[in-house]
């Protein structure tokens, strides 16, 4: 149930990603924000030259593609390998069609086929938008060549491991809205808030009032309930204006510190909990089949919102 929010997030992540390699002063929660549609407080706005939401409505469509393509195909570079190409690990093979690729683009292009080169190349199943790397010295030959390469390596373990860590936490939530839902008197719209948070992580009383077909006063409570249960935290610290994001990515983002010691676990899964999350399910899959509908993974807009 949690795929499609997760894929939609790791891009949002690898994108922010490629935009850094670009040299863009700019960090996730500015991607986040953006494509959820809501301005948070304290960030500067987004440099006009890369307030393009188009590259990654497009990415999403690329990354979503079921075609299959090839590396020789595909990319405009030289496809001349060495004797000993089908000898050598994996990964190194695929750092080096990388940095073939950057060699001849200097666009965020290269960075962003990295996951569909590991898919091409059958080192994932997938294409992984979290594996997404950047990296200017790939771009020039150096001599340290070694270096390079450790550094890289290093950025896919510690990508992937993120992603991981990511899509555990989206498990965690659904079974945590869950048993808030199960615990809770009269959830109403409950359940939708918290489905529409694995979509969209950052949120405000207008963007809950208009997806949900809500007021923004009657948004607001329902949005102050869910950060009463925990589920999600008010990050603006303002009356006018309140902003609420995703539990654990307002750990990510360090908006609230983690407590000390072990961190509490979800609740676990048992047979009460079936019925609530069978509810939860359905509240997500129409909200995927929305977007579907809309041939888009971004802002949440739907028709008469």
């Amino acid at each position: 149930p949690v795929a499609t929010p997760w894929q939609q997030r790791a891009a949002w992540t690898g994108y922010t990603t490629a935009l850094q390699a670009q040299g863009a002063e700019i960090d996730e929660i500015d991607i986040f924000g953006r494509e959820c549609a809501v301005t948070l407080p304290g960030r500067s706005k987004m440099p006009s030259h890369l307030d393009d939401d188009h590259a990654l409505r497009n990415w999403h469509a690329q990354l979503a593609s079921r075609k299959a393509r090839h590396w020789r195909d595909e990319l405009p570079i030289s496809t001349e390998v060495a004797a000993d190409w089908a000898e050598r690990p994996a990964l190194l093979r695929a750092l080096e069609i990388v940095a073939r690729h950057a060699r001849a683009d200097s666009t965020i292009t290269p960075w962003l086929t990295v996951p569909w080169l590991l898919k091409s190349m059958k080192i994932t199943h997938a294409a992984l938008p979290c594996l997404t790397i950047g990296d200017k010295a790939l771009r020039r030959a150096p001599r340290d060549a070694q270096t390079i390469i450790v550094r890289n390596l290093r950025a896919f373990a510690d990508r992937a491991e993120e992603g991981l860590v990511r899509l555990q936490a989206l498990e965690d939530n659904r079974l945590r809205a869950a048993d808030a839902i199960r615990d809770a008197h009269r959830p109403g719209k409950l359940a939708t808030l918290l489905s529409l948070m694995q979509f969209v992580p950052v949120a405000s009383p207008r963007l809950v009032a208009e997806t949900l077909y809500l007021t923004i006063s009657g948004a607001g409570k329902l949005l102050g309930r869910a950060a009463d249960l925990d589920l999600v935290v008010e990050v603006s610290g303002r009356q006018a204006w309140r902003t609420y994001v995703a539990r654990d990515l307002a750990l990510s983002f360090g908006f609230v510190q983690r407590s000390v010691g072990r961190p509490l676990a979800p609740p676990k899964y048992s047979a009460n909990l079936e019925p609530v999350l069978q509810v939860f399910d359905r509240e997500m899959a129409e909200l995927d089949a929305k977007l579907a509908s809309l041939g888009r993974a971004g802002p949440v807009h739907f028709p008469g919102a």
